[in-house]
């Protein structure tokens, strides 16, 4: 990973269209194709090492439990007198 500046008015890459002046981090496969193509088009400022992966606990499993039974379509709420 690199950390790039872009010299064009206008750059499209896999960050998406990048204006003249911004700073991205870019992978190096892509920097190696940008600067193969048109040298010009970005300044290399620096390596960037990649942030560690970070893991999310999961949340426990619910225990299950026996299923709620729905009423009858045709059922009647309450006894008629």
């Amino acid at each position: 990973m690199k950390k790039v500046i872009v010299n064009r008015i206008k750059l499209v890459c896999s960050k998406g269209r990048i204006e003249k002046g911004d700073t991205v981090i870019l992978p190096d496969d892509e920097v190696a194709r940008i600067v193969a193509g048109r040298p010009d088009v970005i300044t290399v400022l620096g390596d960037v090492r990649e942030p560690a992966p970070v893991i999310v606990a999961k949340p426990e499993a619910k225990v299950e439990t026996k299923p709620k039974s729905r009423k009858p379509r045709n059922a009647k709420s309450r006894t008629l007198n």
